[in-house]
């Protein structure tokens, strides 16, 4: 019976091909979704938008455009997309899930980084002046200013092997621009510093840094990324780098961009990560100095 009914499937897919000449497809068994792909992509948006929102509110906000769901259609729809309702995690929780980290294990990370750096009066490194207390707001103790400085920004990296590559940027800064910074400046670093070795990379949460295109280009290149905290500017040991290569630069006090670019050019210090992340722990997830 089973092989005279599959031999009547055959038969049947064989005639409605030859009418057609296509294979023309049976009527689906089960509920129909009751949604758009717009309408999916609306509800994602809403998602992001405010990722705190409860399910009934993201409902309320979803019927807005016109869909009529109920509660467990938000949340079914939201899983298919791959995501979950979850607790948020805090800073703290972050620094404590890689407290037992050791040297070697952030030996493995590359850190990395934008800054501006000004020229001159515009320098944002710090001035500091000799003035008793009764000086303190005479012209010649003033930190001078300057409305539109000459500046550059700067992309770099680095990790407890030492300092990358640094790339000075002349445009804004997308997706396809983040690419070329790193195919062009980080991969070279990667392969210097660690050969084939495994490594981290760590970058920040900026949407153009976080473009799909980007995601493709580090998985292609079997880079892993590493998770990064919102908001989190006390954890990134470059954020010293850029203090002290920003006093550097000042020291020299270049007057044009070319000298500016020249200065940029200096050697990086070493920043040790556990101390950071102890630092955070004991400031219960607060800033650290």
């Amino acid at each position: 019976m089973r092989d005279f009914n599959i031999h009547s499937a055959v038969s049947k897919t064989w005639a409605k091909y030859k009418q057609h000449w296509k294979v023309v497809k049976g009527k689906h068994t089960g509920r129909p979704r009751n949604t758009s792909k717009h309408q999916d992509r609306k509800l994602k948006a809403i998602c992001l938008e405010n990722r705190k929102c409860t399910t009934k509110q993201v409902r309320n906000k979803w019927e807005e455009t016109g869909v009529n769901v109920c509660d467990r259609t938000v949340r079914n729809h939201l899983k298919e997309m791959g995501f979950t309702y979850s607790k948020a995690k805090r800073k703290l929780q972050w620094a404590k899930e890689r407290q037992s980290w050791t040297v070697d294990d952030w030996m493995k990370v590359i850190f990395s980084n934008e800054s501006r750096i000004c020229i001159g009066q515009g320098d944002d490194a710090g001035t500091f002046v000799w003035c008793c207390s009764s000086e303190i707001f005479a012209d010649d103790c003033l930190k001078k200013t300057c409305r539109f400085p000459q500046s550059l920004m700067i992309w770099g990296c680095m990790s407890g092997k030492g300092t990358g590559e640094m790339a000075v940027i002349t445009s804004s800064i997308n997706a396809q621009v983040y690419i070329d910074i790193l195919d062009t400046f980080l991969i070279p670093s990667v392969e210097r510093m660690f050969g084939d070795d495994e490594i981290i990379f760590q970058d920040d949460n900026a949407s153009c840094l976080r473009a799909k295109t980007v995601g493709t280009f580090l998985e292609e290149r079997h880079m892993r990324s590493m998770s990064w905290l919102a908001n989190s500017p006390d954890l990134n040991p470059i954020k010293n780098l850029w203090w002290k290569l920003k006093k550097m630069v000042h020291d020299k006090a270049p007057t044009c961009k070319t000298y500016l670019t020249t200065a940029l050019r200096e050697s990086w210090s070493q920043i040790s990560m556990p101390q950071r992340l102890q630092a955070v722990i004991k400031a219960r997830g607060g800033a650290t100095k």
